[in-house]
């Protein structure tokens, strides 16, 4: 590290001539309109040596700062630290070839500075992030300005000097942006490729190398636990609040852990979602259901406290994870007669209900975020957790197929779980859907034995539409050893054959296991 020896920040520069002793000096033919300068010469020195011993000066006591005033510079690895060292001189070399034309505020050659940025490969843009890029490019005007005597042609040019560095530091924030910004539109495009690519082949069940090689590049694994969500794009938001709830969703669930691939499927908005946990809850055991509720009813946050927004409601910092589904009651409090409504905020306009620093990922956390961006005069699916590229297909396929089952579902819910529709996924050809009513209900009631006393109970309870009494009759049993059974059914399959929905999810799994067994070729 090479210590620093400069002058102290804010030592008087000397006073600039006055107006008319300015106008005076000039040599006819040569003034111009709010010129400034007291003279046409440069302000910069025309001394070779003291240019190259500055150049070498600004960039050590640039390299100083930069490690004592930010966080990300002794974090970079030395290649990086060396591109960032190639544009920062390639930044003060082209500061003093422009330097040299600078008369006043209003006669300069015109600034270049768009060929700062392409001494570094792309590399750079995605190593070194665009506030990381003005952090330098502030020291290094700061630094310029703190030492306008080692370039100053004159005590009476450092003025002068340091309206030049004013304007070209501007130019190469503009040219910084600018060129982080195309960076940014041409990987947002093929990432949008990527995506698009992604999902309509988790949609054909395509899950090859392939593919497997584009869902890398979004942080997917074998071990990848994913949820899909499929719904109509909200109809009611042009494109820009609709790319803004995007980015906000996606941001959400990057500071949970988590990761997001999306893209429309002819009509429709499919959204899938990873972990890299061993699974994805359907709350979060950690979070309060306070802090739920209030985010998805649009409450105001801050430093642990819940101020509901409408009138009448408490503040509360219970820590009691009830679940999402009672969280409605979950809290009260002292009523705040003082409460004055907040402003509406950039989430409100978006209805983004947002997340809570501390919350994790979670079926009901995704749920709650993804909704804004479903239209919402029209039904939401959500597939299951499935695990691997296999279960990413399985997931969105499921959501898709719940989809278009939604239509025959009396009060819909939203987001409804696709394997609350599998009899109704299977009657058009899902075929998921029908492997699934065989293998986790009909093949757990059957147990390897067609005859078994629960299978027999089952299809006998609700053959007869649910009559106890018929059922032990023609069983041959007492009514208790009936109710046994059907009790013993819901520990095998999670399937209720009391419950009237329930009760056709079963009958469908039991009719298409019937007809699969007694024709395996089907």
């Amino acid at each position: 590290m090479v210590a620093e020896n400069i002058p102290q920040h804010g030592a008087p520069i000397p006073a600039q001539p006055a107006a008319h002793e300015l106008a005076q000096s000039q040599p006819s033919g040569l003034q111009s309109s709010g010129s400034q300068s007291p003279s046409s010469a440069s302000p910069l020195t025309d001394d070779p040596d003291r240019i190259a011993t500055a150049t070498k000066r600004y960039l050590e006591i640039s390299e100083n700062r930069l490690s004592a005033q930010t966080d990300w510079y002794t974090e970079l690895v030395p290649s990086d630290k060396a591109l960032l060292h190639m544009v920062c001189e390639t930044a003060v070399r082209g500061f003093i070839t422009w330097a040299q034309s600078y008369r006043s505020p209003r006669d300069y050659a015109p600034v270049s500075t768009g060929h700062i940025f392409l001494v570094a490969p792309v590399e750079f843009m995605r190593s070194i992030k665009l506030s990381q890029t003005l952090d330098a490019t502030r020291i290094i005007v700061e630094v310029i300005v703190d030492n306008l005597d080692m370039l100053a042609s004159s005590g009476a040019a450092q003025q002068d000097l340091l309206n030049a560095a004013l304007i070209y530091s501007r130019s190469v924030a503009f040219s910084a942006a600018e060129v982080y910004a195309n960076a940014a539109e041409v990987h947002g495009t093929w990432d949008a490729r990527d995506e698009a690519f992604v999902i309509e082949s988790l949609i054909g069940g395509e899950t090859g190398t392939s593919l497997q090689a584009r869902m890398t590049s979004f942080r997917w694994t074998s071990q990848t636990q994913s949820i899909a969500f499929v719904g109509k794009p909200d109809s009611t938001s042009g494109e820009l609040r609709a790319g803004m709830k995007q980015d906000r969703l996606r941001r959400h669930v990057s500071a949970m852990g988590g990761f997001v691939c999306m893209s429309q499927h002819q009509d429709l908005l499919v959204a899938l979602f990873g972990s890299p946990e061993q699974g994805i809850p359907d709350t979060d055991p950690e979070h309060p259901a306070a802090y739920a509720h209030a985010l998805a009813s649009g409450a105001t946050i801050s430093a642990g406290r819940i101020t509901p927004t409408s009138s009448g409601s408490g503040t509360s910092t219970d820590s009691d994870a009830t679940g999402a589904h009672s969280a409605a009651g979950s809290y009260s409090g002292e009523h705040n007669a003082t409460h004055v409504a907040a402003q509406p905020s950039l989430d409100a306009m978006l209805g983004d209900a947002g997340a809570s620093p501390d919350e994790r990922l979670s079926i009901d956390s995704l749920s709650r975020l993804v909704m804004p961006l479903f239209d919402a005069q029209h039904p939401v699916c959500m597939g299951p957790v499935r695990q691997g590229f296999e279960g990413a297909s399985y997931t969105v396929r499921a959501a898709l197929g719940g989809y278009h089952a939604a239509s025959a579902i009396a009060n819909c819910p939203r987001p409804l779980a696709s394997n609350d529709v599998l009899p109704e996924r299977a009657l058009f050809g899902d075929a998921d859907a029908r492997n699934e009513l065989y293998n986790d209900i009909y093949a757990m009631l059957k147990q390897n034995n067609e005859k078994n006393s629960v299978l027999a109970t089952v299809k006998a309870y609700l053959f007869n539409g649910g009559s106890l009494d018929k059922t032990a009759q023609e069983l041959s049993v007492h009514p208790n050893t009936v109710r046994y059974r059907l009790r013993r059914s819901v520990d095998l399959t999670g399937w209720d054959p009391t419950d009237p929905r329930e009760a056709y999810v079963l009958l469908t799994a039991l009719k298409i296991g019937m007809i699969q067994d007694s024709n395996p070729d089907l």
